[in-house]
């Protein structure tokens, strides 16, 4: 009876509202909530205290904002990332230290282990690591694909990306990147560094890659789940590098209607997340699911694919291959290699097929058809090609790559507010001074 009595009153005044179309008011829209991700307290770092390594270094020396600027490169090449997504393939030997491993890494010049992340229990498997360039200020967390050996990899390959379930290694990506953030914050805070940080993965490693750019950006740890970060200038804009990913889009909007509202007021924006995908020769894997960001098609040397790589499901793992795919990338410039005729080996990808589920699909049976057709199993597909009744049969277009194109999405919200304010102000010249406004370098 206490509990009727406790809840008519407010049933009443509900249907007052209603009847009378009155908007209950409200402080500010409240962001839903779901409870599936939530922090991994069984993630194992070799290297627990890396803080105190941090530390250690910047304690003594007197980096201002001016030096950043001009001394620090913007980004890791492509190469060395894909260094980095190769390298979490490789295991530790049996009562390895981690500098011994550093070593046998052979990371690139300058870049040193900071720690690696694990969780060992049957249905997670997962491994990823924190390297850090001390000179440049910038860190990078690669993310390990799938291994055949690796049930827990197996399962999330399975359970999430092709039937769009969470996953316990959705957690482990996500709580190792925020505690890696979340020392880079208590040092800047300290020493008024600022640090950069940079995500990679291969295969599975980019799909959850993709997962830890999301919750890095708009999701704040409060206890031991993930909520929605009230201020998005508390969190970091990482620029993601990933390498023949399964695509990650369905799940990226998974994850936007789990933490934001579905209709008025939302804030959290995908086509902001600053992803960049390379993509080998259309495979089962790069095809499972649509992909989001900036996408180029790179184009490794397959030459000597013998017939059974060719036609087989070997094709999927000599294309998908993360060796192939370095190799793809100039060790002097760091960037895509040149054809013979001196042209990047790179195009900008306009539409990719999907296949479904697991099946091949339609759209994935009708790429390879056509390339049977033109006697070539990876065909440099133009629109005059396919061009049939005024449409395109098949889902795969590119474009030519403009290496002085960069999308607008490397930028935070707040170095965009810079820039439009800044193109503004551009328009007045005799009363704003450009240069002496820059010498401001303490203003962030």
């Amino acid at each position: 009876m206490s509990v009727l009595s406790s809840t008519y009153p407010q049933d009443t005044a509900a249907e007052r509202l209603a009847s009378q179309n009155v908007q209950p008011a409200g402080p500010r829209v409240l962001p839903p909530f779901s409870g599936k991700l939530s922090v991994d307290d069984k993630l194992k770092l070799s290297n627990a205290n890396f803080k105190q390594t941090i530390d250690d270094f910047f304690k003594d020396k007197n980096i201002t904002p001016i030096s950043q600027l001009t001394t620090t490169p913007p980004f890791p090449t492509p190469h060395v990332l894909a260094q980095f997504a190769a390298k979490t393939y490789t295991d530790y030997k049996k009562r390895e230290t981690d500098a011994q491993y550093e070593t046998r890494l052979a990371l690139p010049d300058g870049w040193k282990l900071l720690t690696t992340a694990s969780n060992s229990s049957k249905i997670n498997g997962y491994f990823g690591a924190a390297y850090w360039h001390p000179e440049h200020q910038q860190y990078v967390i690669p993310h390990r694909g799938t291994k055949l050996s690796n049930f827990g990899a197996m399962w999330t390959d399975v359970f999430s990306v092709l039937f769009k379930h969470h996953v316990p290694q959705m957690s482990s990506t996500s709580t190792f990147a925020h505690k890696v953030a979340e020392v880079l914050r208590e040092v800047k805070e300290a020493t008024r560094v600022s640090f950069q940080l940079f995500f990679t993965g291969h295969s599975l490693g980019g799909w959850l890659v993709q997962v830890t750019n999301f919750t890095i950006k708009y999701l704040n740890t409060e206890g031991n789940t993930f909520l929605k970060s009230n201020s998005e200038q508390n969190c970091y804009h990482p620029h993601t590098v990933i390498f023949d990913s399964p695509g990650c889009q369905d799940m990226l909007s998974q994850l936007r209607d789990t933490f934001d509202v579905r209709h008025g007021g939302r804030s959290i924006d995908l086509e902001c997340l600053d992803i960049t995908s390379y993509l080998s020769a259309p495979n089962r894997i790069n095809n499972c699911n649509a992909h989001l960001g900036t996408i180029y098609r790179i184009f490794p040397y397959f030459s000597d694919l013998g017939w059974w790589k060719k036609h087989t499901a070997l094709y999927n793992l000599v294309t998908h291959s993360m060796d192939k795919i370095v190799e793809a990338f100039d060790i002097e410039t760091g960037q895509v290699g040149k054809d013979e005729q001196g042209q990047l080996k790179v195009q900008v990808v306009v539409d990719w097929p999907v296949c479904s589920g697991l099946k091949c699909g339609k759209e994935y049976k009708n790429f390879f058809e056509w390339a049977k057709h033109l006697n070539d199993y990876h065909p440099d597909i133009t629109i005059r090609t396919f061009w049939h009744s005024h449409y395109i049969p098949i889902r795969y277009q590119t474009k030519t790559y403009n290496e002085r194109v960069n999308m607008f999405s490397i930028f935070s919200q707040e170095e965009r507010e810079f820039l439009q304010c800044y193109r503004r102000l551009r328009q007045w010249p005799e009363f704003f001074e450009l240069k002496e406004m820059f010498s401001a370098t303490d203003n962030n």
